[in-house]
């Protein structure tokens, strides 16, 4: 998620170790591509650990900008970012003041709320924080909340954990945070779930859903004598089933994936055992894509179709530079979701139904496909920018 995230990187992390060109490799030419205007290409601007949100006819996207603060973007296209909204700048120092990761916008109870992982510049301090909109809008100012307890003693708050990419799960009447954290002072993540009280209090202490190196594939380096790693919990809900899908693996690797567990019908999501994990990944790199994961999932404009949202590496080299991803998913017959393989960049996609009126000037070809982090933000051009913030609160 950050280069500060891991001390070290590990060269024997990186599994494709064929794909050794910087940047994206692009498949052929497609036979008889669509028209420009109902057509779009990858990626749909830099980045990681996006989320994003549909809300009156508009996508919402939240990410980190440049580690100190959060931006909102707000588009009526999925393909298209639109203009940046910055709505909370962290404070100059303190506990919440550096590395600020993986944000999420939610509406909860007629007001919106941020959730965000910070630190005092220390990785070992990372713990959840919640920010309050200002306004009624998704684009209006923030202001710090709360810092969650997501240690083992409710009722002293002690020894709170580190913490990182919290998300909401709505089921049965009550709201959970899921989350991903360390057991003690170890950086070993595990992903974790309690029950809320209100948006910014925990009401439980945290429940630990599963292991993290029940298959090879969850491990940092795909090898029986690596850590187990997971991370960036995202709910998918359809029928009445609960789908969470979690990253797993090394985030600065190519071998990072995404993984599913599902509660099973009538389970209690904080029992561990009414969780099924999946034994394959449900989406994981290809020859041309490296490093999938932290995804988010949103609808098309006319709501006919569903689409994950995820980060891709932008070479096979261990690092953190990474690109924006959307792309269609479906279902199977038993109601499972079905993600495919992730298609390289610079394919051209049909739109999100019901997406109309692109902007041409943004509409990417294959010549103008990033080659690297520097062409990619040349690619995408400079991003129009608003502040909303007025007040610095941490």
């Amino acid at each position: 998620m950050n280069p500060s995230r891991v001390s070290k990187s590990d060269s024997a992390a990186v599994r494709l170790s064929d794909a050794t060109v910087p940047g994206f490799a692009l498949v052929g030419d497609p036979a008889e591509p669509l028209a420009p205007a109902e057509t779009f290409t990858n990626p749909v601007g830099p980045g990681a650990d996006p989320w994003v949100v549909r809300h009156e006819g508009f996508y919402y996207w939240c990410a980190s900008e440049d580690d100190l603060a959060v931006a909102v973007y707000r588009s009526d296209r999925l393909t298209q970012r639109g203009e940046k909204i910055i709505v909370w700048r962290a404070p100059a120092k303190g506990p919440h003041s550096r590395e600020i990761w993986a944000p999420e916008l939610h509406r909860l109870d007629g007001k919106w709320y941020i959730y965000v992982a910070a630190s005092n510049g220390k990785n070992e301090t990372h713990r959840m924080i919640v920010l309050e909109s200002v306004g009624e809008e998704p684009t209006s100012e923030f202001r710090f909340k709360a810092e969650l307890y997501t240690g083992d003693d409710l009722c002293t708050k002690k020894n709170n954990r580190w913490a990182i990419d919290g998300t909401i799960l709505e089921h049965g009447g009550a709201r959970y945070m899921l989350w991903s954290g360390w057991a003690d002072e170890r950086d070993e993540q595990w992903l974790y779930i309690a029950r809320m009280e209100n948006p910014w209090t925990l009401a439980t202490a945290r429940v630990r859903l599963c292991a993290n190196d029940d298959f090879l594939w969850e491990r940092v380096d795909e090898t029986a004598g690596s850590r187990g790693l997971n991370e960036a919990p995202q709910v998918l809900v359809r029928d009445h089933r609960v789908f969470v899908i979690y990253s797993a693996s090394a985030s600065w690797a190519t071998s990072y994936k995404l993984g599913m567990l599902e509660l099973v019908a009538g389970g209690d999501p904080l029992n561990p055992r009414a969780w099924l994990k999946y034994r394959t990944p449900v989406l994981r790199a290809t020859r041309s894509m490296w490093g999938v994961g932290h995804c988010s999932f949103t609808r098309s404009p006319d709501e006919t179709e569903d689409w994950i949202v995820f980060h891709a590496k932008l070479e096979t080299k261990p690092n953190w530079n990474r690109a924006v991803h959307v792309q269609r998913f479906t279902w199977d017959e038993g109601g499972a979701p079905v993600f495919g393989e992730p298609i390289a960049a610079g394919v051209p996609l049909p739109c999100p139904s019901g997406e109309t009126g692109r902007s041409e000037d943004r509409h990417e070809s294959r010549e103008q496909v990033a080659f690297g982090r520097a062409a990619l933000a040349a690619a995408m051009g400079e991003e129009p920018m608003i502040e909303a913030v007025t007040v610095r609160r941490g």
